[in-house]
């Protein structure tokens, strides 16, 4: 009977909370389907700049697969710089010198892979083919797996572990009476949000610091920027996740239920930031991570660490990213204003 008695108080707490109810079937739907549209990969088309016609008849059976045009090296360099080029090709006597973009490892093997391909399929005769020199316009021939996805990861594990310890410290200052009793007072709610927002974002400053420095420096993790670009660019994910996680804990009664937005806002993220190739998804998902924080934060990190980007060129990616964490803030405002009491 008491055992009776334990699974009945449990059912029927299950069915007074919908919202674990529906994650609990709801959740691993959707995760399961974005995986299946994440990992169905299709084939993204390259751009393949050569240096003149004899190099792009060599290549003429890609024609109807990828873009294939005559530029300049002046221009690739252009291109390059503004990642609308993936590869490079010259003539050097007998020789071709491929230049491959280098900030994306599955792209460079791809366009390896469909270039040797196309003098295969021009020159079967081995014997007479030309010898394929490969550089890297970004990154060199020594990085590893780690170094290409090291960018995101470190943005990614900011962003989640700030997500979620200040969304639970948020929700423990409401259940705790502590938040409520600031309400009670005179003090603007946009005071509150920002003095968090400042006093949480103190602790995230070191966080990112030691993150960032392990990473490059005991990690071994390539960079080829600056590290106070670097730093700068993982305090403001650190501030967007915080301003995001006090604005979400607005709306969980307790930490399972702040948890509960895990597999609802962190996850997606983890596909489309850049983890994964995005341009070898179908394009509503490419349209998707547009909207999504990691993505630019992955960006800048990425420019950075392996393309050396200056703060000019991230400009636009940090713009996006501190619109993010102001328009959380203001929601966070707004929704203070259901607990505020007078």
């Amino acid at each position: 009977m008491r055992i009776n008695a334990i699974i009945t108080r449990i059912i029927r707490q299950f069915f007074r909370d919908k919202r674990t109810l529906a994650l609990l079937i709801l959740a691993p739907i959707l995760i399961l389907t974005l995986m299946n549209y994440v990992f169905s990969e299709q084939d993204a088309k390259l751009d393949i700049g050569v240096e003149n016609e004899n190099i792009q008849k060599t290549l003429s059976s890609l024609q109807k697969e990828e873009n294939i045009f005559i530029i300049t090296k002046e221009e690739a360099k252009t291109k390059f710089k503004n990642q609308e080029l993936d590869a490079y090709i010259q003539n050097d006597n007998n020789d071709i010198n491929v230049i491959v973009n280098g900030s994306d490892s599955s792209m460079n093997m791809k366009v390896l892979n469909v270039i040797k391909g196309a003098i295969s399929k021009k020159m079967p005769n081995q014997a007479n083919a030309p010898k394929l020199n490969i550089d890297n316009y970004y990154g060199s021939d020594d990085m590893e797996t780690i170094d290409y996805i090291g960018p995101v990861l470190i943005g990614l594990f900011i962003f989640f572990f700030v997500f979620l310890i200040s969304g639970v410290s948020f929700l423990r200052e409401r259940t705790t009476g502590t938040l409520e009793r600031l309400l009670a007072t005179p003090i603007k709610r946009y005071e509150i949000v920002l003095g968090y927002l400042i006093g949480f974002g103190i602790f995230t400053i070191f966080q990112s610091t030691i993150i960032s420095a392990y990473s490059i420096w005991v990690l071994d993790i390539y960079s080829a920027g600056e590290i106070g670009l670097i730093l700068l660019i993982t305090v403001i994910i650190a501030l967007c996740a915080l301003s995001l996680g006090m604005f979400l804990s607005s709306y969980a009664n307790n930490e399972l239920q702040m948890i509960q937005f895990i597999p609802l806002v962190i996850l997606p993220q983890v596909f489309l930031c850049g983890l994964f190739s995005v341009r070898t998804m179908v394009e509503p998902l490419q349209w998707i991570s547009k909207f999504m924080p990691l993505t630019y934060a992955s960006k800048a990190l990425n420019d950075v660490m392996i393309c050396g980007a200056s703060f000019m060129d991230i400009l636009p990616s940090l713009g996006i990213l501190l619109t993010f964490t102001v328009v959380f803030a203001i929601l966070n405002i707004l929704a203070l204003k259901k607990h505020r009491i007078w």
